[in-house]
């Protein structure tokens, strides 16, 4: 039988406990020896947008950087999940324009940015936003430029079968150790096919990225740490977690609760999920985790602890209640 889900966050409002949200975490190196655990290790779930340096990896490898001459912002867009503030848009649309690509080629759909003050501006200036908005613009841009790099229809870049999309299972496949057997394929919210896999898998993945010796993922991998703004933004917890660190740890979280961290120094990954799918307390339940690894220091984790220990409030900014992480000790694996 699976191990049951373990506590992992306490929301607490007016001092009456409001929820708890249960889940699953593994600790695994790029040989795939589970060292720490909570919870279901085995736990089958979607990368979501975990997924995205795995698909720039798949784009990347049709050649696109050189041949449209694209540099370290432009391929840490195309693994973000990023805010729509300017600076992203600017960036979504600059990669568009080197590989030849028309905006309404994109099929992630629209959506207003995350950031509000960027989605204020965005709603005085148009009806309805724009799908260069959308948080997954830049991995559609770069499936896009790879479709075409490759001599394939640019039409149906999201279908399982297209080049594109057969050459991403290919990298899933290489950093997860799962055969395709055991890799199951569901529809991502910006419907491109995204992966699902056991939570250990998806650990092994982010430590084979941050240890990889190999020109493509080392590439990605640098663009994501060095340019940390660009896969979130402002207030962003992967975008802190990168600065605060100073790319020594490389993160990248999902939808649905799920979260993965690759740590250079140990050459570790973390995944993390929350099976209630509610990920808006994820940080709590990573910051916990990171610090029970020693992955953070005292000055980073003091420094990142608005995400460890957040305050509940209300529409009016009051504060009416605390969250926090309820983490029993990790199990260590033999």
């Amino acid at each position: 039988m699976p191990n049951l889900a373990a506590p992992l966050v306490r929301v607490e409002r007016g001092g009456v406990e409001e929820a708890i949200h249960l889940g699953h975490l593994a600790v695994v190196d790029a040989g795939g020896r589970l060292h720490a655990s909570l919870g279901d290790p085995g736990r089958v779930t979607y990368f979501r947008s975990c997924a995205k340096p795995f698909q720039a990896i798949g784009s990347l490898g049709a050649g696109i950087a050189a041949r449209d001459e694209l540099g370290a912002g432009h391929v840490a867009i195309m693994a973000a999940s990023h805010n729509g503030e300017p600076r992203h848009v600017e960036i979504v649309r600059d990669l568009l324009r080197r590989t030849g690509i028309a905006e309404s080629d994109l099929q992630c759909g629209a959506h207003w940015p995350y950031y509000e003050p960027a989605a204020t501006a965005a709603r005085h200036q148009m009806d309805e936003p724009l799908a260069v908005f959308n948080n997954c613009s830049g991995k559609h841009a770069g499936m896009l430029a790879a479709a075409r790099a490759l001599g394939a229809p640019l039409n149906t870049y999201l279908e399982p079968d297209h080049p594109i999309q057969q050459r991403i299972r290919d990298v899933i496949e290489t950093f997860t150790g799962c055969p395709p057997s055991e890799i199951h394929y569901g529809v991502d919210g910006c419907s491109a096919p995204n992966a699902a896999v056991p939570l250990a898998a998806m650990a092994r993945s982010f430590a084979a990225l941050v240890t990889s010796t190999e020109e493509t993922p080392r590439t990605v991998a640098a663009a994501m740490t060095q340019h940390p703004y660009l896969i979130g933004g402002t207030d962003r917890f992967d975008t802190r977690l990168m600065e605060v660190t100073g790319g020594r740890l490389l993160a990248k979280g999902g939808a649905a609760g799920a979260h993965c961290t690759g740590d250079r120094r140990s050459g570790r990954g973390l995944a993390v999920k929350l099976d209630s799918g509610d990920g808006t307390w994820t940080a709590v339940a990573v910051m916990a985790a990171l610090e029970r690894l020693n992955w953070l220091d005292q000055a980073e984790h003091d420094a990142l602890s608005s995400f460890a220990r957040p305050t509940l409030r209300n529409h009016k900014r009051l504060a009416v209640g605390s969250v926090r992480p309820v983490l029993r000790d990790l199990v260590t694996a033999v």
